[in-house]
């Protein structure tokens, strides 16, 4: 009877948290995506989808790049977000802002890098305790309804 009990509240508990998407990005609809054909002006690229999520400048041969990316990630109960889904659409430009080249990408095309903290030296400045205190020392103000505003 204790078993039973145990597994439907464990059920119950991961039930509860539930499941929870974060989008990120916006990309243009398919529609407007499949109106963009090689040979197409930079112009015309930037009137039809928009605001790009990356913007490359001219480079020395005159070539860039726009960049449209969404990406999906999804939560379940207490593990780390996972990311299910990636598009990311990048139009390539010669040097007279003519559209060259359509890529594609997907979560299938990325490439893990691991991070080694043993090797790979983190910037910034390490602060004692006694830094910390110091430096943290008038920043907080205990009358003001705002506690954000600094003074």
């Amino acid at each position: 009877m204790m078993k039973k009990y145990l597994i439907s509240t464990l059920f119950l508990c991961l039930v509860g948290c539930g499941l929870e998407q974060y989008p990120a990005g916006d990309l243009p609809t398919q529609t407007r995506l499949n109106a963009i054909q090689t040979g197409d002006s930079k112009e015309k690229v930037l009137r039809v989808l928009g605001t790009p999520a990356s913007e490359n400048p001219p480079m020395e041969n005159g070539k860039s790049f726009l960049v449209y990316a969404q990406n999906l990630k999804v939560s379940r109960a207490f593990l780390e977000p996972e990311e299910t889904k990636r598009d990311v659409y990048v139009y390539y430009f010669n040097e007279s802002d003519m559209l060259s080249q359509i890529q594609h990408l997907t979560l299938a095309d990325a490439k893990n890098i691991p991070y080694d903290s043993e090797q790979t030296e983190v910037g910034g400045k390490e602060m004692s305790l006694f830094e910390q205190l110091v430096n943290n020392f008038g920043r907080y103000n205990t009358g003001s309804s705002d506690s954000s505003v600094r003074r």
